[in-house]
């Protein structure tokens, strides 16, 4: 974030008038067209304020005979005589947070379409935003966190003239001022006022200083000209004078299609930047300001949520004196609703010797149904199954041996279809071959089985009392190739062996050996009776 910069002891207020001109006259006036019967006395009554004398008028024009005015020259008019008759602003467009009070009532919502008058206050809340226009076209669109008060907004005379004065008392406001003959627009901050007269400008104050940044137009600063493209901070322990804007940056690694909610925009790092403000408005008439944010580094980051639509995303640069850059803007679509399933087996990257794999997600509430894609390449150019009629929440699919990539999506009942999830895989490995067993052989210890080395990192060796090993009388795994039943008590058993690969994936078992153990006590010393079983 930008370090404020606090003001020196007894810094005072100076004035920054905005001209369309070469130069601001201190006395300003209104140039009235003369018509065909117009008299000061007439004028006078028509125009100027009640008590004004026109006696003035005729001093300042040099008019000789005050019943015969020439049609078509200009009257020149103080504009502090003029006759004024206040007229409201149009709230254009509210987001989010914003409202008004009106002298000692409460204060309440303001939306699109509300009229404000002389006297209004209007707030904006976090991540809120209004957008007012006068009389005259000129717009301020009011950014987070702010407090402004319309102290004036009159026509002057008969004419088109407007004078609006807005009292910018916390908080941000970016101007868009019509050009007038004279100025006509001033924003006054706790720091520094500003007299306004056709230009584009940023403002942002607190009590401590007023930062303005110029757009279009120039700026005389207590003596100082400031042309378009630069800035200037009011209030700064140090006086400086105006400094360059920084350039825009470079936006051009932002996506067009952003499919996942929080939001989350990078773009290049220019040179010079110590932050970077970034804003989204809609792309509708109002072009309102829905989010705004100051960032450390070039990658823009807002919780909040917004719908499917299309967008602008605005990026500018702030230098280490808070002074804000030329705007950079990109339009971008947000389609993240309805969101994907969560996807809950097979895990990612895990490894399975299933040849039929189950995949399973979770139910997603906006969904009626579920869009599921397994693919052999991470582009899914190499489809497997595209399937966009699945109402549960699992399909079983044989896979071969290989790695695979799946995702969903959801879709609603109307057909609607949200993004899909993040891709995961899933690897069908080939399972170990069933061992090769040789007929057992009998020890003075017991009952010896080998079978042949494959290389498997274990085997799971089954003894049981039935061919269907329901009646399991020893499980065991053991690393090498070969196992002992110990003096075993006389009887038929049944033996079978299965190979475990470093992953532990179990293989099939191989052939049931059937072993008779006799009663005599010299039973090592016979042949055993093995059968392989097929």
């Amino acid at each position: 974030m930008s370090k404020p910069i606090r003001p020196a002891a007894g810094c005072r207020l100076f004035t920054l008038l905005l001209l369309t001109g070469s130069a601001w006259a201190a006395d300003e006036y209104v140039n009235h067209p003369v018509q065909r019967g117009d008299t000061l006395i007439g004028l006078r009554d028509q125009l100027l304020q009640p008590g004004a004398r026109w006696q003035e008028l005729q001093r300042i024009n040099k008019v000789g005979n005050p019943r015969r005015l020439v049609p078509g020259s200009n009257l020149r008019i103080p504009l502090a005589l003029m006759r004024t008759q206040p007229v409201p602003a149009e709230v254009l467009h509210a987001h989010g947070d914003v409202t008004v009070q009106r002298g000692e009532e409460a204060p309440r919502p303001l939306v699109g379409g509300d009229r404000l008058q002389q006297g209004d206050r209007v707030r904006t809340g976090s991540q809120s935003s209004l957008t007012v226009r006068f009389d005259d076209g000129s717009r301020v669109m009011l950014r987070p966190g702010s407090d402004l008060r319309i102290e004036r907004s009159v026509r002057l005379g008969r004419g088109d003239t407007v004078d609006s004065r807005v009292r910018l008392q916390q908080g941000g406001a970016d101007s868009r001022v019509a050009p007038q003959p004279v100025p006509h627009f001033e924003v006054i901050t706790p720091v520094a006022n500003l007299g306004v007269r056709g230009t584009d400008f940023r403002t942002r104050t607190d009590a401590r200083q007023t930062a303005i940044e110029v757009l279009e137009g120039r700026v005389a600063a207590d003596g100082t000209l400031v042309n378009a493209g630069l800035g200037l901070v009011a209030g700064a322990p140090q006086r400086e004078g105006p400094r360059p804007l920084l350039p825009a940056p470079d936006l051009r690694g932002v996506p067009s299609l952003i499919q996942r909610m929080p939001l989350r925009m990078a773009w290049q790092s220019p040179a010079g930047a110590a932050h970077y403000r970034a804003q989204v408005f809609s792309t509708d008439g109002a072009e309102a300001l829905l989010l705004d944010g100051l960032f450390d580094t070039a990658t823009a980051r807002w919780s909040e949520d917004l719908p499917d639509g299309r967008y602008v995303l605005k990026v500018r640069s702030v230098d280490g004196n808070g002074l804000e850059g030329r705007d950079a803007s990109v339009p971008f679509t947000l389609k993240a609703q309805p969101e994907p399933p969560f996807l809950s087996r097979p895990r990612a990257a895990e490894k399975t010797a299933d040849e039929r794999v189950l995949f399973a997600w979770t139910r997603q509430a906006a969904a009626a149904r579920y869009r599921l894609q397994v693919a052999d390449d991470a582009e899914f150019a190499a489809l497997r199954i595209d399937r966009a009629d699945l109402d549960s929440t699992e399909f079983a699919l044989e896979l071969p041996t290989g790695t695979h990539h799946w995702r969903l999506a959801s879709i609603r009942g109307d057909g609607d279809t949200g993004p899909f999830s993040d891709a995961q895989t899933v690897i069908r490995v080939q399972p170990p071959p069933a061992p090769t067993a040789e007929p057992p052989a009998v020890t003075p210890d017991g009952i010896l089985l080998r079978w042949r080395d494959d290389g498997a990192a274990g085997y799971q060796v089954q003894l049981a009392r039935d061919a269907a090993f329901t009646q399991l009388l020893s499980d065991e795994t053991v690393q090498t190739p070969q196992w002992l039943q110990r003096q075993p008590a006389p009887g038929t058993y049944y033996v079978r062996v299965r190979s475990r690969d470093a992953d532990g994936f179990q293989g099939p078992y191989g052939a049931v050996q059937q072993l008779d153990v006799p009663h005599s006590r010299w039973w090592w010393l016979l042949l055993p009776a093995a059968l392989l079983l097929l």
